[in-house]
């Protein structure tokens, strides 16, 4: 829920004209009809779907539940007053949803985009005193454009944080060496990156060319996006490649990981020796020491991949301010969830040990009361 004026605040000035608002033409205020060059950033289903009146989640609904979060903006003070109220005490937050990602953005919009969220992130984090952190976006259509970002972002805006959505851009995988720039500077900075997935995307998603309801679309992209990402940067060598970068695959469910990297690690038996003949490691191997997954608050499918798994490598979500949050009661929720199947010390280190070692911010970054 990033402020209306984010672009024309934040932007270069020789980008702000190309970036615009217009609702779609049916009988229905979209929350973000956001334009670049005149062409929406949503995927039509998006727009024109109406899913936000089908599941309770109008203007009306958003002010009903957050109240002046959204009639006066969700800055850095109201939310972090807001995190407090749902017993967190620091986020991470992943955005933009949309915008900068479509599919018809060139390289160099798409880096200005980029730069100027995270302008608008080193605000936040100033003004929630700590509180709210965001995690950067990294323009991924250029790799060289993505590299400056980052590097940039770090040095001068305070970005401890990065990510990109999981899907397939100009035909690759995150997977793909055209890549390995990124995560070569992602481990020199030793910074933590993620992936998240939104539904509605522009482009190449899970779902986008086979559902129009919400319901469908919206149970398959998330997790199915970060299956792929996860499946990709695995079997294609990504970690054997940068063995100390962290990678978090957030959004996307938690339940099916033990089972999923179960069928990796079968797969590479079968053909790894001709397809894969670099990795060293099986794949659950690779994501015990590299990478995290999320849960959300009320997924009693956590304890399974506690069990598998272990409790070192899941953080926690809340998703807020999404229609799905249990706001104000998202840690009260994880606090009670399923007492038999997972102990008070392991859900301990996901609301708090497990993401300090995810994150590993620096000293000053972490809020002060």
């Amino acid at each position: 829920m990033y402020p209306e004026d984010l672009w024309t605040r934040f932007l270069d000035k020789k980008y702000v004209d190309r970036v615009g608002r217009k609702q779609p033409f049916n009988d229905f205020n979209h929350y973000n009809p956001t334009t670049v060059d005149g062409r929406h950033t949503h995927h039509p289903t998006m727009l024109y779907g109406q899913f936000q009146k089908l599941m309770d989640w109008t203007a009306d609904d958003i002010v009903a539940k957050y109240g002046d979060l959204m009639t006066k903006g969700f800055t850095g003070e109201r939310v972090a007053k807001a995190l407090t109220v749902d017993g967190v005490d620091m986020a991470v937050i992943y955005g933009p949803e949309f915008d900068m990602w479509s599919d018809f953005l060139d390289p160099e919009m798409q880096a200005a985009m980029a730069r100027a969220y995270n302008r608008w992130g080193q605000e936040m984090r100033e003004t929630s005193n700590n509180h709210v952190h965001i995690s950067s976006p990294v323009p991924i259509f250029d790799v060289s454009r993505a590299v400056e970002e980052i590097t940039y972002a770090y040095e001068h805006l305070g970005a401890r944080s990065f990510w990109t959505r999981p899907n397939t851009y100009r035909g690759r995988n995150l997977g793909d060496s055209y890549y390995d720039p990124i995560w070569e500077v992602l481990q020199d900075l030793d910074c933590a990156f993620g992936t998240h997935e939104f539904m509605g995307l522009k482009g190449i998603s899970y779902g986008h060319d086979r559902y129009t309801s919400f319901i469908e679309w919206h149970t398959a992209v998330h997790q199915m996006e970060g299956m792929g990402a996860c499946l990709s940067m695995i079997v294609h060598g990504v970690f054997e490649r940068f063995p100390s970068l962290r990678v978090a695959y957030m959004e996307a469910g938690c339940g099916w990981l033990p089972s999923w990297l179960h069928r990796i690690d079968e797969h590479l038996e079968l053909a790894g020796a001709a397809e894969a003949p670099d990795l060293t490691m099986s794949a659950t191997d690779y994501f015990r020491r590299n990478c995290w997954i999320s849960t959300e608050c009320d997924d009693r499918y956590v304890a399974d991949v506690m069990r598998w798994m272990g409790d070192d490598h899941i953080v926690f979500e809340t998703d807020f301010p999404h229609p799905d949050s249990k706001y104000p009661k998202a840690t009260e929720h994880f606090l009670a969830l399923e007492p038999d199947l997972i102990s008070d010390d392991s859900k301990r280190k996901v609301l708090w040990d497990n993401a300090v070692d995810l994150y590993r911010f620096p000293e000053g970054y972490l809020p002060a009361s």
